[in-house]
């Protein structure tokens, strides 16, 4: 082809800190990137187009050579013998009409030549998931230089939350520092980062609520010490050991679960009479100087019993305790300024966008709209998501689902799969499923190790609840959705039998399909049993453009 005489060709191209993912062929001419993809197939299948719209969305966001591009995905199943067809923006042909297509990229006038080999050392610079930046901080290594961080002020909102904790600790100050934002804005990288910077002027700890979370990391880095457990260090503290922390500084993960009066006093068998934020505020009691508290809070994903009482929790711990300050986004001001408490509004603190990437906010939107009954928003997004390689997929059989992610995922052994369902889902034994049981020790294993482990996720034989992969990510999960929450006429009805006594189970039942729909990095596949109580939620899905595999 002398046409294409002079444009560039990289083969297998490795996506860096991503699995091993690697498009087979990378084609540069004119201003444009085509991301060609050949599959052993005589028709491409579902797992195919969404595979290399994936490779497009990855090197749009995060490829410093594809910044002002147009990228093509390309699929040339090898058996093929049909007419070149565009679908869902993937240009489809057989391997005879591959020449065509790149005749055509390339008849264009060109001014210069690409520079391939420019192209291929250009920097690739994905956030890395939480649990590859906890190993690095873990290991003293520096984190790599995210520019969606960078671009959302990360390291300027790590900065703030140092200069106030510092500031208090050394005029010997109690203050409250709240952090909001939407999931992956980065709270957690924040928190983390926070937490080993060398900046402060007192000692640390990094605390969680989410024992599924604190138990990921711990086995990934082999140390209890990097993040604790909130409820064992309390009780080490208060009940075990009743000494002062040696830390100044509490970072609280996931503050937005504090646990109210009530649920401590059940989980702590009466050893504890308080709220977990009473407690965390008291802990100041116990020291000479000043004491900080960073709270870092996601909104509207409360889903135990006893996290219902939300921000109130925080403003009634800090009406309790002595001498306490706070400081926080805009939109938790009144909450504490009506109750007589002095409150300065930070408003590096409320992250609104999120740093995975530009679907990741979306899927959230979708989610959102999709449970709060508007479809037509709904199926607006979801479209969207599929043109840029985030596609929403769904089956009445999960044999069928387990076969489009083992397709997707071919030959990356990296990357991470697994079931999840709602913790009311109790008949998953028919599809071959156990739900995971509340004493569930192998979270570690579960999210961390590849098929072969007798304990991976990926071999689908074990779901997480909503309780275990809060706070987690997978790169594509199977929600396998529950007879729990269902589409009636015109709205989600929550079936729930005997609930405990919590203030408004619809609401919990919405938040924790909330955090089962936004697990996925590069997708997300939707199990929907063929019982007939969920036809209209199937049909409800389909309506909000989720696509059938």
């Amino acid at each position: 082809m002398p046409e294409a005489a002079d444009c560039g060709l990289v083969l297998e191209y490795e996506l860096p800190r991503s699995g091993g993912r690697r498009p087979d062929l990378i084609f540069l001419n004119n201003g444009i990137v085509l991301v060609i993809e050949f599959k052993n197939r005589v028709a491409p299948e579902a797992a195919d187009f969404d595979q290399v719209l994936g490779y497009v969305r990855d090197l749009s966001e995060y490829h410093a050579g594809c910044r002002d591009k147009r990228l093509v995905p390309v699929l040339v199943p090898v058996g093929f013998q049909g007419a070149p067809f565009e679908e869902q923006g993937v240009r489809t042909a057989a391997p005879k009409d591959l020449v065509r297509i790149i005749k055509e990229i390339s008849a264009h006038p060109r001014k210069q030549s690409p520079d391939t080999g420019r192209w291929v050392q250009s920097s690739y610079e994905p956030l890395p998931a939480l649990v590859e930046a906890a190993r690095l901080l873990f290991e003293r290594k520096p984190l790599p230089r995210i520019r969606a961080a960078e671009a959302e002020n990360i390291p300027a909102r790590v900065e703030r939350v140092e200069f106030l904790a510092n500031a208090a600790i050394d005029r010997k100050e109690r203050r409250l520092i709240l952090i909001t934002g939407v999931p992956g804005s980065g709270k957690t990288l924040i928190g983390l980062q926070t937490a080993y910077s060398r900046n402060l002027n007192a000692p640390a700890v990094l605390l969680s609520g989410n024992g599924p979370l604190v138990s990921v990391l711990q086995y990934v880095l082999n140390s209890a010490a990097f993040v604790q457990s909130l409820k064992n260090y309390l009780r080490d503290i208060l009940i075990r050991q009743k000494r002062p922390p040696r830390e100044q500084v509490v970072i609280f993960d996931e503050a937005q679960r504090a646990w109210d009066r009530d649920r401590v006093f059940e989980k702590h068998r009466g050893d504890l009479v308080d709220s977990e934020p009473a407690l965390l505020l008291s802990l100041a009691n116990r020291i000479e100087g000043g004491h900080v508290v960073v709270a870092l809070m996601g909104e509207g994903q409360e889903i135990h019993a006893g996290e219902e009482s939300g921000i109130q929790n925080w403003v009634d711990a800090v009406q309790g305790s002595k001498g306490w300050s706070v400081s926080g986004p805009r939109h938790l001001e009144r909450a504490f300024t009506d109750a007589g408490i002095p409150y300065d509004v930070e408003p590096l603190f409320n992250l609104t966008t999120s740093l995975r990437s530009r679907k990741a906010g979306q899927l959230s939107a979708w989610a959102e709209l999709m449970l709060g009954g508007r479809m037509d928003e709904a199926r607006a997004i979801a479209v969207d998501l599929t043109r840029i390689g985030y596609p929403i997929r769904m089956s009445r059989n999960f044999e069928t689902v387990k076969a489009y992610i083992r397709d997707r995922f071919d030959g990356v052994a990296e990357k991470r799969t697994g079931a999840i369902a709602s913790s009311k889902f109790r008949k998953l034994a028919p599809y071959g499923i156990s739900a995971a049981p509340q004493n569930f020790y192998y979270y570690g294993q579960w999210y961390e190790e590849p098929e072969s482990h007798p304990k991976s996720g990926g071999r689908f034989e074990t779901a997480i609840t909503e309780f275990g992969c809060q706070g987690l990510e997978l790169d594509l999960p199977v929600l396998c959705w529950g007879p729990d929450l269902r589409w009636e006429g015109d709205r989600w009805v929550s079936h729930l039998g005997r609930a405990r006594v919590v203030r408004n189970p619809h609401q919990l039942r919405l938040n924790a399909y909330r955090v089962l729909l936004t697990r996925g990095r590069d997708g997300l596949a939707i199990f929907v049993p063929g019982m007939a109580e969920l036809d209209g939620t199937w049909e409800r899905f389909r309506l909000c453009g989720v696509l059938e595999i």
